[in-house]
C-alpha cells in the first residue's frame, strides 16, 4: 500500500467496513470489522472479494475503552508475524483524540492526535441530525496528524468532503519508513472513531 492512499466508507451499510484504494484509484485493500464479537477483530483483505487475508487486528480485551490493538501480517503459508500495535490514550482522549502507536518491540514510535478537536465534535453532534447529517460529511473534515518520536508531524490523514460515503485521505508529510505500521494503525483508528465521521 503506498501513499498517498484514499479510504472509502459507505454510510447506509450495517457492517463496519471500508475500501482502501491507491493514487490510482485501484483497489489495494479491503477493511472489515467482524461484528458481534466479545473482542474486537478486524481483517484486511486484499481486494473486496475477501479471497486473501493481509492482517489482523485483535484487541487484547473485552470492550475496553483502553484496548491495545495488535496488529499482525499474514504470510501467504498462513504464518503471522506481529508489526506492532496502536492504543488510546485513555482519559486524556475524551476531548482531542490521541492514540499511540507501538513498534513490535513494544517501543513507541509514533503519536496520533487529533488537529483540531471542535471540528470533529461538530462533525458527531451535526452528524446525528437528521437530512443535515448528510451533508455534515461536505463541510466538517477533522484532521489526525501522525508525529514521531522527535515531535515531527510525519503523515496526516483528512476527511475529504462527501456526500454519500466518508472518505479519508493519508498522506505523508516526512522521511519515517514505517507506512504499513502507520496506515495499519489508522484503519483501526478510523473504525474506532466512526461515530465521530
Amino acid at each position: 500500500m503506498k501513499l498517498p492512499l484514499q479510504f472509502h466508507f459507505k454510510i447506509f451499510t450495517p457492517s463496519n467496513d471500508f475500501s482502501v484504494l491507491d493514487a490510482d484509484g485501484r483497489e489495494v485493500a479491503y477493511t472489515r470489522q467482524k461484528i458481534f464479537k466479545l473482542k474486537d477483530e478486524v481483517e484486511v483483505f486484499r481486494t473486496s472479494a475477501r479471497r486473501t487475508l493481509l492482517y489482523r487486528m485483535l484487541a487484547d480485551r473485552i470492550i475496553d475503552f483502553n484496548a491495545c490493538y495488535r496488529i499482525v501480517k499474514r504470510n501467504e503459508a498462513g504464518m503471522e508475524t506481529e508489526l506492532g500495535s496502536i492504543r488510546r490514550d485513555g482519559m486524556r482522549s475524551l476531548w482531542r483524540i490521541r492514540y499511540q502507536i507501538y513498534g513490535a518491540d513494544g517501543l513507541q514510535r509514533y503519536e496520533v492526535r487529533e488537529k483540531n478537536p471542535w471540528v470533529a465534535l461538530v462533525d458527531s453532534l451535526v452528524g446525528e441530525i437528521p437530512v443535515i447529517g448528510l451533508l455534515s460529511g461536505y463541510f466538517l473534515q477533522p484532521s489526525y496528524w501522525v508525529s514521531d518520536e522527535a515531535g515531527q508531524v510525519v503523515y496526516v490523514l483528512d476527511k475529504q468532503p462527501s456526500l454519500m460515503e466518508r472518505r479519508f485521505a493519508l498522506r505523508k508529510t516526512g522521511a519515517a519508513g514505517d507506512d504499513e505500521l502507520v496506515t495499519l494503525s489508522l484503519m483501526m483508528l478510523m473504525l474506532l472513531e466512526r461515530s465521530n465521521g
